[in-house]
């Protein structure tokens, strides 16, 4: 049971993942914890630490040492966007985490994490209610973003996974060795059969998109525009999924 004086910690890579909860939430602080930005307050009644990580295992990490140095949280929510690796799964469609893999396409090497299943199992119950399709299997996190469709059905095959992140190994890893319950909670942003941009070449190690780089990118890609367009949609119908079902777990909480 959480204690009512620990709050829940939000961790999420990118602007775009946490941008609607930081409007609906109740900010009493903002700070830099490191390179990450936090917003400390509450929503649903709850209070919680919402902390834009940056993208990436390192920057996830880091962000968590840098808030855990402050309080404790009574449960970390990895949230965020993940790519599907299953062809049910739609733009929009929820993936909680039974077991987290951590995997290097280069080295070929990779580490199991395990989810506590009274996390995962409260997460679903409380939320099973709502017409979002939720989905509970193996998330997947690698080092760099998969763009390529059968880039992604090849690692959903071979992992039997159902999506693929940049960050939740990392702050598993460590919430295991520190004994603080744990939940991931991802939204699909781009399906399996979807190939990419890799916006990588224009989004810094913290996460910000440069619009001076996006925008040249698109000058000298315009056939990307079109994708690029359509990306941004299904990441605001993912956000907003999101955050709805976060809202109802703190809700009934």
């Amino acid at each position: 049971m959480r204690r009512m004086d620990q709050p829940i910690f939000i961790l999420g890579a990118l602007r775009e993942e946490i941008n609607l909860i930081r409007k609906l939430m109740n900010v009493k602080e903002q700070l830099r914890a490191g390179h990450a930005d936090v917003w400390v307050g509450s929503w649903e009644g709850v209070s919680i630490v919402l902390v834009r990580t940056g993208m990436g295992k390192d920057c996830a990490l880091s962000a968590l040492k840098e808030v855990l140095s402050r309080t404790i949280p009574a449960l970390v929510l990895s949230i965020g966007y993940a790519g599907g690796l299953d062809l049910r799964l739609k733009v929009g469609d929820l993936v909680v985490a039974d077991k987290v893999l951590e995997i290097d396409q280069v080295a070929t090497f990779s580490k199991s994490y395990p989810v506590n299943p009274e996390q995962s199992e409260l997460f679903e119950r409380l939320t099973s209610q709502k017409k979002i399709m939720i989905y509970k299997g193996t998330l997947l996190t690698v080092n760099q973003v998969i763009s390529d469709s059968s880039a992604k059905q090849e690692l959903g095959s071979s992992h039997k996974a159902l999506a693929v992140d940049m960050e939740t190994s990392s702050l598993i890893g460590h919430c295991i060795e520190k004994y603080i319950p744990f939940v991931s909670v991802r939204a699909i942003s781009d399906t399996m059969e979807q190939s990419l941009i890799n916006t990588s070449s224009f989004a810094d190690g913290e996460g910000k998109v440069s619009k001076i780089k996006a925008g040249w990118y698109a000058a000298t890609h315009p056939s990307a525009i079109r994708n690029l367009i359509s990306l941004h949609s299904q990441s605001q119908k993912a956000t907003a999924n999101l955050t709805e079902i976060l809202g109802v777990f703190l809700r009934i909480l």
